[in-house]
């Protein structure tokens, strides 16, 4: 018997050793990142300058989530809390099951718009959807075009819905290059 616990400890214990070294070998690539996610031949666009600031209440999934203005002004008169859907991009779905991806997604424009944070606004042509939601491109206090980011990282995919297609063609390209490398649910999802 004790011999049979020694062969089971020892098959765990190398079982252990060859994870770890696959691990260290073959990183995770989170989808959240410290830095901005640079595409090559890419250029990003600086905030707008009509761009309004809001405060984030909470991140719903990872191209949803709630804010509300600083202050009413022409382009979004209202001082309340509002709904927002990220112009431009499609995230997997969230449910009962999520979909692969929509965890990562959800952490990553959580992690770029965390509770409380400053997000800077812009509308494209149409402000809003059928389920009355704000639709916006949103950027960083720091100027990280948080849309594109989404793309860049593999945690969402480019879909212009007419009339708002102002970065269409950048998100595009830019899904290109993330699925030609793998990255995030391109490299995990199949």
């Amino acid at each position: 018997m004790r011999a049979g616990v020694r062969a089971i400890l020892t098959v765990a214990i190398i079982g252990a050793v060859v994870v770890g070294l696959w691990w260290y070998l073959h990183p995770f690539q989170s989808s959240c990142c410290d830095e901005p996610v640079a595409v090559p031949g890419v250029e990003v666009p600086a905030r707008p300058a009509d761009a309004f600031p809001m405060t984030v209440a909470s991140v719903w999934d990872g191209d949803t989530l709630r804010a509300t203005p600083q202050a009413p002004n022409d382009a979004m008169p209202t001082a309340d809390e509002v709904r927002v859907r990220l112009i431009g991009i499609d995230t997997p779905e969230l449910g009962d099951p999520s979909e692969c991806g929509a965890e990562d997604a959800r952490t990553h424009l959580a992690t770029l718009a965390p509770e409380g944070s400053t997000l800077w606004a812009a509308f494209d042509v149409d402000p809003q959807d059928r389920y009355e939601r704000y639709l916006l491109y949103l950027w960083t206090d720091d100027g990280r075009f948080i849309n594109h980011e989404l793309v860049a990282a593999g945690d969402a995919e480019a879909m212009a819905v007419e009339p708002n297609h102002a970065y269409a063609t950048l998100f595009t390209s830019t899904e290109a290059a993330a699925r030609a490398q793998d990255v995030g649910q391109w490299g995990v999802c199949g």
